[in-house]
C-alpha cells in the first residue's frame, strides 16, 4: 500500500502526515483534471478511482492517527465525513464500471474534500 501512502514509508508523523495527505490528493485531483480534457477520460477516471481507494483507508486511519498525536481526537462527526466519503467513492466505482460518466463528479468531490474537509479541519490552525 506504500505506493499511495508516501507518508508511511518516510516515516512521517502527526501535521507532516496530514499535509503529505493534502498534496497526494491535491495531485489526485489535478492529474484527473488535466486528463479529464483528453480522450482518455474514462480511463484517468479509473486511475484516480483506483489510486483513492487503494490510499484512501490508509490516509484517513493516518489522518485519525495524527491527530490523536496532536492532542485533538477526532469526533464522531468528523469520522462520519471519512465514511461518508468512502461510501462516495465506492459507489462512484460502481457506477464507473457500469460505464456511467463519472469523472467531473469525482473531481468535484475531490475539490471540495480538499477546501471543506483538509482546509476547514483544526490542524489547520495549528500550521498557521
Amino acid at each position: 500500500m506504500t505506493n499511495f501512502t508516501p507518508w508511511i514509508e518516510q516515516g512521517l508523523r502527526g501535521i507532516a502526515v496530514i499535509e503529505a495527505q493534502r498534496c497526494w490528493l491535491t495531485q489526485l485531483a489535478e492529474t484527473l483534471s488535466a486528463r479529464l480534457q483528453l480522450n482518455s477520460a474514462q480511463q484517468a477516471v479509473g486511475d484516480c478511482l483506483t489510486q483513492l481507494m487503494s490510499g484512501l483507508l490508509q490516509s484517513l486511519v493516518s489522518e485519525e492517527e495524527a491527530f490523536v498525536e496532536l492532542g485533538s481526537p477526532i469526533d464522531d462527526a468528523h469520522l462520519a465525513e471519512h465514511n461518508a466519503l468512502c461510501l462516495e467513492v465506492l459507489e462512484m466505482i460502481k457506477r464507473h464500471e457500469r460505464g456511467e460518466l463519472v469523472g467531473l463528479q469525482l473531481l468535484q468531490r475531490l475539490q471540495d474534500w480538499l477546501s471543506q474537509h483538509c482546509d476547514g479541519t483544526p490542524h489547520r490552525a495549528v500550521l498557521h
